[in-house]
């Protein structure tokens, strides 16, 4: 079976997305609309949450198709079908028809009440709509709440209908989580389900060495923004080998099952990612990487330049010290909400910009993020994906220079579909980095005298 899960972070791109697998591919951070890669579509009916302890059933045996009828605005337009932002903050994208074509006088920003039928593939056929002004003043100006007006920002509402998160029963715990901690030191780092404060583990804590006035915790906040500010400007061209084990899952109690091992050279290009040679299972292929199914991008930066950016007014709380690689970290928690999100979660069809929440490790000496961990929350009832998180491990590399640069060296992705015990996980390793260059050298023999 092959996974139908994109993680992805997106226009700044926080550049994981998770979408047809998804964690995926949004343009270079973000999963272009449409190209999902191939998943059976049942998986895009909605319904509420069944009780833990009742059956579920699989992604097969739920209809494949279905008749949706949301009120929205229009956010994005073309000759051929258009983006909607319905009132549960997922973004539908319907295609118009010869039956229904797009009428001439139909603009961005216009309210509408839709009528559209979603094929098996997960795509959206328009099938009547009428106008709805009130619709489009009451999500536009929810879309202001929090949000500097230069930004004129048009993401989601940010209080707008969201999934309670539903208690396990005794002998149930729930959709599984990555596996958090790479290192075993760093087995203690998990990011709780719940708000709650986390427990700090029973170890000795490591001594603060001398910081600056105020608080030191916060002080360490700002460097590393400043870090992040100029992380991708400092990136040299540079090529590395990229490795994705795709597992899926289909047991109430998860049992990862190997899908398949895609392998692809990643350049990356006057900051522009680009794969080369992919494989899947040692076998060349012609498909783009997001086609191949489950994938990911993001890692080289964008999900670490939009976590810190002001724009994201990420909230964070320090929680205590640990160690990455024999580093001397400060771990905090944090949290970014939907109107100031930039994380897009895409299926065929549609896609949601969540609220997120976390953890982050960031060395104390250089003020560089050693470790991202993010979980989507509130996640519309009406989504087919109930679960949703993303891990990456970085670490200063050579690249063949006296210098070091910070870059991912691993990286996993996890979402889980709703009503269904089928989860994906895709498990990623950055290997062989070195310096790339375009340039090439043409010689021309000399005219024989």
């Amino acid at each position: 079976m092959k996974p139908a899960f994109l993680l992805a972070i997106a226009t700044f791109t926080l550049a994981g997305q998770i979408g047809q697998y998804p964690p995926g591919s949004y343009p270079p951070g973000t999963y272009p609309p449409g190209q999902y890669p191939g998943r059976s579509p049942s998986g895009g009916s909605p319904g509420g949450i069944p009780g833990r302890g009742s059956r579920k059933t699989t992604r097969q045996e739920q209809p494949a198709t279905h008749t949706e009828v949301v009120s929205g605005v229009i956010r994005k337009l073309d000759a051929n079908s258009f983006e909607l932002e319905a009132e549960d903050t997922r973004f539908l994208i319907i295609q118009f028809s010869a039956s229904v074509p797009k009428p001439a006088d139909l603009r961005a920003g216009d309210g509408l009440d839709v009528t559209a039928t979603m094929d098996a593939d997960g795509t959206f056929h328009l099938v009547s709509m009428k106008p709805n002004k009130e619709i489009a003043e009451t999500i536009n100006e929810n879309d202001s709440i929090g949000a500097p007006p230069e930004e004129g920002r048009t993401g989601p509402p940010p209080t707008i209908l969201s999934r309670p998160d539903a208690t396990p029963d005794a002998d149930d715990s729930g959709p599984p989580k990555l596996k958090r901690g790479k290192p075993v030191e760093r087995a203690s780092a998990t990011i709780p389900d719940s708000d709650a404060p986390r427990e700090t583990p029973n170890r000795p804590s490591r001594a603060n060495p001398a910081v600056p006035p105020g608080n030191p915790h916060m002080a360490l906040i700002e460097q590393a923004r400043e870090a992040a500010a100029t992380f991708l400007e400092g990136l040299p061209n540079y090529v590395c080998q990229e490795q994705t084990t795709r597992y899926v899952s289909e047991s109430r109690q998860p049992s990862w099952n190997v899908v398949d091992v895609v392998s692809a050279d990643l350049v990356y290009d006057d900051h522009q990612e680009s794969y080369r040679n992919l494989q899947i299972n040692g076998k060349p292929t012609k498909k783009s990487p997001e086609d191949s199914g489950a994938w990911s991008t993001g890692e080289f930066g964008t999900i670490l330049g939009n976590l810190f950016a002001p724009q994201s007014a990420a909230e964070f709380k320090y929680v205590q010290e640990d160690t990455v690689a024999h580093r001397a970290t400060s771990v905090f928690d944090f949290r970014v909400k939907r109107v100031r999100s930039n994380w897009k979660i895409w299926v065929p069809g549609q896609y949601v910009v969540p609220t997120y929440k976390g953890s982050v490790w960031i060395d104390k000496q250089t003020a560089q993020v050693l470790r991202i961990e993010m979980q989507a929350k509130e996640i519309p009832e009406a989504f087919p994906e109930i679960t949703v998180e993303t891990a990456v491990d970085y670490d200063t590399i050579s690249l063949g220079t006296a210098d070091k640069f910070l870059l991912p060296v691993h990286a996993e992705a996890l979402s889980c579909w709703r009503n269904s015990n089928e989860c994906q996980r895709n498990v990623i390793e950055f290997r062989n980095y070195h310096k790339f260059t375009g340039e090439s050298i043409i010689k021309f023999d000399q005219e024989q005298k």
